[in-house]
């Protein structure tokens, strides 16, 4: 018998065997590979969803804690960044006055305690008053209205003078009429204007 001539089948044969193995260990490796894929793609989920376990966690640290009835009085408004509070310049000041009355303590007290509990923020101070008197006038009442709660905040809660900025905005920026749509004059609109707001950054 002549060998030779079933070396043609014989390399065939082997040929096909690598070609099968060949195609066998690449499918093996898809299948290998898909799964570590997935479990990447699901790190990465993990990943995202403790971050914004992290945020949340952090929005419900620096939410002011503070009762209800005070949130009313100091006319609180909170976003995800800053504490806004409005003064009734009636309540703090006595009419046309820069010196804080006596009656202010308490307000200003929680004022201050508010301001506390966000020891790194700054803290912005502004002045308003109503349209009674000369623009000059008023933008100097307004100026000192706000250094005197700076000073106040300062000397009787230890707050931060460096974090404290103040402004006075004098009569030109109102929340509501100085007077009726007949040039009559609106007591309760003045009353409105003569303000002061502080804001305290959530940092």
């Amino acid at each position: 018998m002549n060998l030779s001539q079933f070396r043609p089948f014989t390399t065939l044969l082997i040929c096909t065997s690598l070609l099968a193995w060949s195609c066998l260990t690449t499918a093996l490796a898809q299948e290998t590979q898909v799964p570590i894929e997935i479990q990447k793609k699901q790190l990465e989920l993990d990943r995202q969803q403790l971050e914004l376990e992290k945020k949340q966690l952090e929005l419900q640290r620096k939410q002011l804690q503070i009762e209800e009835t005070d949130r009313q009085e100091l006319q609180l408004k909170e976003t995800e960044k800053a504490v806004n509070m409005k003064l009734e310049g009636d309540v703090v000041f006595d009419f046309g006055k820069a010196e804080i009355n006596s009656k202010a303590g308490q307000i200003l007290d929680k004022v201050g305690t508010v301001i506390s509990q966000f020891p790194e923020g700054k803290v912005l101070i502004e002045g308003y008053t109503d349209s009674k008197g000369s623009q000059k006038a008023n933008l100097e009442l307004s100026k000192r209205r706000a250094q005197a709660v700076k000073d106040w905040l300062v000397r009787k809660k230890g707050i931060a003078e460096s974090s404290i900025t103040t402004y006075g905005y004098g009569e030109t920026k109102p929340i509501a009429p100085n007077t009726h749509p007949d040039g009559s004059d609106n007591p309760q609109g003045r009353q409105q204007n003569r303000r002061v707001e502080v804001t305290v950054e959530k940092n």
